[in-house]
């Protein structure tokens, strides 16, 4: 074993092929079809009933929302494309799926298979659409966006009019159906309304392909990190005005994010409303941040919710002093990097780099998934469990952590993590 693990130390990354699993698990009625054997099965498992306890991915009665062929790449199959296409149109004759998608394993890509031209003679009530099958080019986020792009591209064909100062948000990275997204997506209409816009839709949101059809009406799309390659797909077929944007998280990132909105849809200066809503965050945060400010703390998730999580932090005076990215190199948004940036580092790399932080720049607080809390990124900080995966927190209740909400709640897991350390509890989930 110890050979092993020489041989191929484990790597913080997350595979392609669960960001695709994160985004048929938002769409309640999507099923995925995966060209392979039953080894694609298992990574179901790391989202259904572990990170998300309402997840209808698997079925007790065996109707799962992932299947596979149980093709292997040899010996070689006459009449394999015939066979997938048969799969598919019974899966899309299916009443308790709107839509179906396909996707393969990278072997079965190399063997030519054109899931493209398969998912395009396929007829039936329920649309075929193929993901792209990039397991070994790219990451979570890739498999993640990717299939949103597939979902915007099986959409019906019928333009209707739009909708005057209607937003389409899409993008959002709907990782659970839990509390801390019920509130999340409830905050995101609440901040669009307040922005002087009409809510069309927030994409995925956990409901059914077809309530994707409101963001054919939408007259601006928003696009969020998560979902750039859909949310220019979208735009570029409805005619509707792209505005890419980052998250909306903490105060000052919230504010921006309303203000590009309203300048996209050419509006004016904020309405007092916005104004009311920053300052009733800010006073809920105000009383908290004497016992927050020069703190340290370790990030350790998604590039995307690094920007987020460092700039609320920059607001409540904490430093953000290391940052474990669970994906390939790619862009940061500017000033998100942290003074140590590692993207898909080796565990040990990553744990020798976290305990290096000495003196001044010893964190009090990490920010982690649950992947890198288990193997010891924390290096004895205060641990607030956040983001994909979480396996030991679950959200019951309504618990934003975007907008002006999610501000005083995200604020608030930060301070009773900074006063439990304070006591020694360093050990305790936020």
């Amino acid at each position: 074993m110890k050979e092993l693990e020489r041989k191929f130390p484990k790597t913080y990354v997350l595979p392609y092929q669960l960001g695709v699993y994160l985004a048929v698990n938002a769409v309640s009625d999507a099923c995925l079809v995966v060209d392979g054997p039953n080894c694609v099965l298992p990574k179901a498992d790391l989202l259904a009933g572990n990170h998300d306890l309402n997840s209808t991915l698997l079925s007790p009665l065996g109707r799962h929302r992932v299947v596979c062929t149980m093709t292997g790449p040899l010996p070689q199959q006459s009449g394999r494309e015939k066979k997938l296409a048969r799969l598919l149109e019974s899966a899309a004759r299916e009443e308790e799926y709107g839509v179906v998608l396909v996707t393969g394993l990278p072997f079965m890509d190399l063997a030519g298979a054109d899931y493209d031209g398969i998912a395009a003679g396929i007829g039936g009530p329920a649309p075929v659409a193929a993901v792209p099958a990039l397991s070994m080019e790219g990451d979570w986020l890739d498999g993640y966006d990717r299939t949103l792009e597939a979902l915007v591209g099986a959409l019906p064909a019928r333009r209707p009019a739009r909708k005057k100062n209607s937003a389409a948000v899409i993008g959002y990275l709907h990782d659970r159906g839990e509390g801390d997204h019920r509130a999340n997506l409830a905050e995101l209409r609440r901040l669009l309304k307040l922005a002087g816009l009409e809510p069309a839709c927030v994409l995925p949101d956990g409901g059914t392909f077809r309530d994707w059809d409101r963001a054919l009406s939408a007259e601006i799309v928003v696009s969020l990190p998560y979902g750039r390659r859909a949310a220019a797909r979208l735009a570029a077929r409805t005619g509707a005005r792209l505005v890419e944007t980052a998250l909306p998280a903490g105060l000052a990132g919230t504010t921006a994010w309303l203000a590009a909105l309203r300048r996209a849809a050419g509006l004016g200066a904020p309405p007092p409303e916005v104004h009311a809503a920053e300052k009733a965050a800010a006073l809920a945060l105000s009383n908290a941040l004497d016992m927050l400010t020069h703190s340290g703390l370790i990030y350790a998730g998604d590039p995307h919710l690094l920007g987020a999580v460092g700039g609320f932090a920059r607001e409540l005076g904490l430093r953000v002093q290391a940052a474990f990215l669970n994906c390939r190199s790619r862009r940061l948004s500017p000033g998100a990097a942290a003074p140590v940036t590692l993207f898909s580092p080796g565990v040990e790399a990553a744990r020798a780099a976290a305990r290096a932080l000495e003196g001044y720049d010893r964190p009090a607080l990490a920010v982690c998934d649950s992947l890198a809390l288990e193997e010891g990124f924390a290096a004895g900080a205060a641990r607030i469990e956040f983001g994909f995966p979480s396996y030991t927190r679950h959200c019951l209740h309504d618990e934003p952590f975007l907008g002006y909400a999610g501000a005083a709640a995200f604020g608030g897991r930060l301070l009773n993590a900074a006063l439990r350390h304070g006591d020694g509890s360093a050990e305790v989930r936020a």
